[in-house]
């Protein structure tokens, strides 16, 4: 098309408009201007309005003047900007269609560990978060360096501790007539006296004053088990994290807390050879076997891994995250961002409460608006007692609790999951020569061996599920490790597609 004849055409376009704008405000106002701009009998003439002033000021520029003309670049500019703009409309209807079709899907699935004290959640909950979201749980690796080197340290001086009880002659736990300690045993223990001062240093960095449980911890050690660091849940450990996150991303830690951290990597780089020197040691592990006490069993172990995790350049992997061991107090809430998968729920919220038997009554609260509860049974613990009760053998305390949930009316419509917890320990404690019939008499004649005391476990859990629940309930059970990621991520997979059905149903998509 010709130039001129495109202008002509515009032009025309544009007189058309503004005759149809005139039009309607002569209609919009002639009514008005019939009976305000004439005289009637016995009214006086009104003056026109702000807006008739305006009408009439537009009225008087006839026609309108023609719009600036475009050369051949200007016009396929001002194509190219329409179709982008055409395309960002398209790309807003597009994307609010899709919020509105997430609003109808659930978008946050809710978990909940149970289990007593020390069963394993603490592990399962990392296995979520290193299955469902590795970067994260990746990026976090530096604020378990504390925690693992505080591990180590407290197996440590439980064993100076004993060393020491053993040298005075006020050992009650030890047979009668124990020996005094060799030379060898005496360097030992005085070259590594500093890791008191490094434990309590830890201690104080990761709990606070305000958040262990019980600082006298810091001081006695237990004749039975090493001492553990108990924080309260959102106080201590959750303010410690965000501090080791500001230490790593953004350097505002302080220049005393980097001079602490770096003087205790020191001590335990210098105090190597002497850790490893005293596990080693043949009147050490006669003396723990004496005294009925397994270190290895014990959450927190890292006494076969010293030189690694003495090393000033030393960074957690995974598994030994998996592996470290801090006691919180009180419930939590873990939020887990999916990091891949295509399943619409992209957030997981986890709840870990205590398991302590002076924390069960807050159970009940996280009951309401549960997809799934993973329970777990610590099934290597049948030859052991609570640590709040001594009376009370943990098996039994778990297949109760187990009842109790199974039994609740207001979990009938949730999803349960077995952990059939520690199955690595329960099969080392079989066999050593353990026998399960004199912990657990109702296994009678039963072979000992350990596929038949996990057969008759899993037997057991299911037949109280049955026995107890208000109506009848699928159980998914799994014999598991909590610290073997391989075997636990094919567990946590079939969790995922159990936890996505489930969401799905309560939310009547299925």
């Amino acid at each position: 098309m010709p130039r001129h004849t495109a202008d002509a055409s515009r032009h025309a376009l544009h007189v058309l408009k503004a005759t149809s704008a005139r039009s309607t405000e002569e209609a919009a106002s002639g009514v008005a201007n019939k009976y305000d701009n004439v005289g009637l009998p016995g009214r006086a003439r009104r003056p026109f309005s702000l807006v008739q002033r305006m009408q009439q000021s537009r009225r008087n520029v006839w026609p309108p003047p023609l719009p600036p003309p475009e050369n051949e670049q200007e016009r396929l500019a001002r194509i190219d900007a329409e179709r982008a703009a055409k395309l960002k409309s398209n790309a807003i209807d597009e994307q609010l269609a899709v919020e509105r079709e997430q609003r109808k899907r659930p978008s946050n699935a809710k978990v909940l560990l149970l289990g007593q004290a020390e069963a394993g959640k603490s592990s399962v909950l990392k296995n979520l978060q290193l299955y469902f979201a590795p970067k994260a749980f990746q990026a976090e690796a530096e604020a378990w360096r504390p925690v693992i080197h505080l591990n180590l340290v407290r197996s440590v001086n439980f064993i100076l501790g004993l060393l020491e009880l053993r040298h005075n002659g006020s050992d009650p736990g030890g047979p009668p007539g124990s020996p005094v300690l060799s030379g060898k045993l005496k360097r030992l223990s005085f070259s590594l006296a500093p890791l008191r001062g490094v434990e309590e240093s830890l201690s104080a960095r990761i709990a606070g004053s305000r958040s262990v449980e019980d600082q006298s911890q810091v001081e006695h050690y237990n004749p039975a088990k090493a001492s553990e660091i108990s924080v309260r849940s959102g106080v201590g450990w959750t303010a410690f994290l965000r501090f080791r996150r500001g230490s790593v991303d953004d350097g505002r830690s302080t220049a005393s807390e980097k001079s602490e951290e770096m003087q205790t990597r020191r001590i335990l780089s210098a105090c190597a050879g002497d850790i490893a020197a005293l596990w080693a040691s043949e009147e050490v592990q006669q003396g723990l076997r004496e005294r009925d006490i397994t270190l290895q069993e014990q959450s927190g172990f890292f006494l076969d891994e010293v030189h690694r995790i003495c090393q000033d350049t030393y960074t957690p992997t995974p598994n030994d995250i998996l592996r470290a061991r801090v006691h919180t107090v009180g419930p939590e809430e873990h939020v887990i961002h999916l990091e891949s998968g295509t399943e619409t729920m992209r957030t997981w919220t986890v709840y870990d409460v205590g398991g302590s038997t002076s924390q069960r009554a807050a159970w009940a609260q996280f009951f309401d608006d549960v997809h799934v509860i993973i329970f777990l049974a610590p099934i290597s613990a049948f030859n052991e007692t609570l640590a709040e009760n001594h009376t009370v053998n943990r098996l039994a305390d778990s297949l109760k609790l187990w009842r109790t949930i199974c039994s609740n009316k207001l979990l009938v419509g949730v999803e349960f999951i077995l952990f059939l917890n520690k199955v690595d320990i329960l099969t080392r404690k079989i066999e050593s020569g353990i026998r399960f019939a004199e912990h657990v008499t109702s296994f009678r004649d039963k072979p000992n061996e350990p596929k038949e005391v996990i057969k008759y476990l899993s037997d057991a859990f299911a037949t109280i599920n049955q026995t107890y629940s208000p109506r009848r309930r699928k159980m998914h059970r799994h014999v598991t490790c909590a610290i073997d990621t391989t075997a636990t991520s094919i567990v946590i997979n079939d969790i995922r597609e159990v936890i996505l059905i489930r969401a799905l149903a309560a939310t009547s998509i299925l």
